[in-house]
């Protein structure tokens, strides 16, 4: 301390306030550095976190979703129903569209494509983008399952936007269409577990 007193001492006036400044702004660097670093936010984020609902990511993984599953729930929105519409068009051997207002033709049906994943953490999802005036003469309903598998119902565009508007099960979306929700509409909809059934719900519209 006698040591450190003395070299001070021997410092003028102009000299220690340059000290003092230095010492000031190195400060004030190393508390900038810390307040953005990781270990200086990530408890609170963990903290914030908790106050919020789980996300879609979250509660496929808590169901046990496999790493490709995943892979496919943490698409942003507009990709995921790409991907989808593609794997779709596979799975039940489409032709290809007639045009952007559909996805493909099946027995000379064509068909519209949407799908979703589970959507705010319970048994539920909504179909959205629907669009009254495109051409198609129905819809496939998808929805992601927790292990990987597909879950498809089918319901023509008439029943959709005719009775199905009226009661207010399919909504409006603004600029974006319209929109529904599975738990509203699946009880009017065809159930489509393989391409069989899916030629037998073509054949009734």
């Amino acid at each position: 301390m006698e040591k450190l007193t003395e070299n001070f001492a021997e410092l003028n006036v102009k000299d220690i306030d340059k000290v003092i400044k230095i010492q000031r702004k190195y400060k004030e660097h190393l508390s900038n550095k810390n307040i953005l670093s990781l270990n200086n936010w990530i408890d609170n984020y963990k903290k914030i976190k908790n106050n919020y609902k789980e996300s879609q990511y979250d509660f496929y993984k808590r169901n046990n979703a496999s790493d490709e599953v995943l892979e496919l729930v943490s698409l942003e929105s507009k990709r995921f129903g790409s991907i989808s519409e593609k794997l779709t068009c596979k799975i039940f051997k489409l032709e290809s569209r007639t045009s952007s207002q559909n996805d493909g033709v099946r027995k000379g049906k064509k068909i519209e494509i949407k799908c979703a994943r589970y959507w705010g953490c319970k048994d539920e999802c909504k179909w959205q983008h629907l669009e009254l005036e495109h051409d198609y003469d129905c819809i496939l309903f998808g929805l992601l399952d927790f292990d990987g598998s597909w879950k498809f119902w089918g319901i023509s565009k008439t029943l959709l936007f005719g009775e199905l508007k009226e009661k207010n099960i399919l909504s409006y979306q603004g600029k974006q269409g319209y929109w529904c929700d599975k738990s509203k509409v699946i009880e009017f909809c065809h159930v489509i577990k393989s391409i069989k059934s899916l030629d037998k719900f073509l054949e009734t519209i």
